[in-house]
């Protein structure tokens, strides 16, 4: 008897592809290969290709979601800014097609898929409240950090650090180095 094929099974396929061969690799074809179903079996259940891959981003980013809130339950401040950077490049490093997928604004369809960001934005903005910043301040702080892990993360994973210092000393410098800097900013907003 074969398995009833639903949209969760159609989007956890979709996943499995993402992680192993990236975006390109989630096709409708790759997908119905992948549960050993014919390919126009899928519009019985998904408009498209596009359908398909905000389901899978809406998915992805989800997972970011929960790993970063559980990243930060229980901490304050710094531990939970440090607990947020360490999940946020460890889900790039576990996760590579969903992370690359979480950053894929122009594939994000639905409105559904959409509010997950802000949800996201939302852990960020809430740890901030602690730093007495500004609306503005807290938005360029929040682009600062997401923009250092971003741009380590990619050339981590593209192996371009060529040198043979010890990768997690630069990125801990780098973490360090924005955390201090929020730190001073705060502090002056206090004075």
């Amino acid at each position: 008897m074969k398995k009833k094929i639903t949209k969760e099974i159609i989007t956890d396929a979709a996943m499995e592809l993402l992680d192993e061969k990236g975006i390109e690799g989630v096709t409708i074809k790759n997908t119905a290969i992948k549960l050993a179903i014919k390919p126009p079996s899928l519009y019985n259940h998904i408009a498209n290709l596009e359908d398909l891959l905000d389901m899978t981003a809406r998915k992805s980013m989800k997972n970011l979601y929960e790993k970063l809130m559980l990243a930060s339950i229980g901490l304050e401040k710094k531990e939970a800014l440090w607990g947020i950077a360490y999940e946020y490049r460890s889900f790039a490093k576990n996760y590579p097609g969903q992370y690359q997928l979480t950053q894929k604004v122009k594939l994000w369809k639905s409105d559904e898929t959409k509010q997950i960001p802000e949800q996201i934005l939302g852990i960020f903005s809430k740890i901030l409240q602690k730093y007495a910043l500004s609306e503005d301040e807290t938005i360029h702080f929040i682009r600062t950090l997401r923009s250092y892990l971003h741009g380590f993360i990619l050339l981590e994973m593209e192996e371009a650090f060529g040198l043979p210092q010890e990768l997690e000393k630069s990125f801990t410098l780098g973490v360090n180095v924005i955390l201090t800097e929020l730190d001073s900013s705060s502090n002056l907003n206090n004075q």
